[in-house]
């Protein structure tokens, strides 16, 4: 079987990807959505972009410097997403972005990228007996022009 492929105007594949963000958060589940994003793109040339958030409190200024161990620990978080891409035989643009809201940030910056898929983990937790998303994996799902794939973690 041979898959044809159509062709827009620029002459690009329809069905290709122009990019993917992958949101990195600092959960365990991060290395595994990294690998299933890269096992999707292998032979693809679709660029890669991973991006960590830091969350500003409102009695900062956005742009205001982070604690030092929350830069630390944001650049050890890139730094590791780098590894497990490379690992994977691909190549990853790191980015670390300051905001109010991470999923705000995460919308804005694929938008700004022309990415057309957003993958974020979603780690299993429990809020008060119910599983809980949270507040960034619902924001970027409502607001996203991009499709979105979550990667829910296991039952703990």
């Amino acid at each position: 079987m041979q898959r044809v492929w159509r062709r827009d105007e620029a002459g690009r594949k329809i069905g290709t990807l122009r990019g993917v963000l992958v949101a990195v958060g600092g959960n365990p589940l991060d290395a595994h959505v990294l690998r299933m994003t890269c096992s999707m793109l292998k032979g693809t040339k679709t660029p890669l972009y991973a991006v960590h958030v830091i969350e500003m409190p409102w009695t900062d200024a956005v742009d205001s410097t982070p604690e030092e161990e929350v830069s630390i620990e944001a650049d050890r978080l890139l730094e590791h997403a780098s590894e497990v891409v490379s690992e994977c035989g691909y190549k990853v643009e790191t980015e670390l972005l300051q905001a109010r809201a991470a999923g705000a940030a995460i919308v804005d910056e694929a938008a700004a990228r022309g990415c057309d898929l957003i993958v974020v983990g979603l780690p299993y937790k429990r809020e008060y007996g119910e599983f809980s998303m949270g507040e960034t994996v619902p924001y970027v799902l409502e607001h996203s022009p991009v499709p979105v794939w979550v990667i829910r973690g296991p039952q703990v």
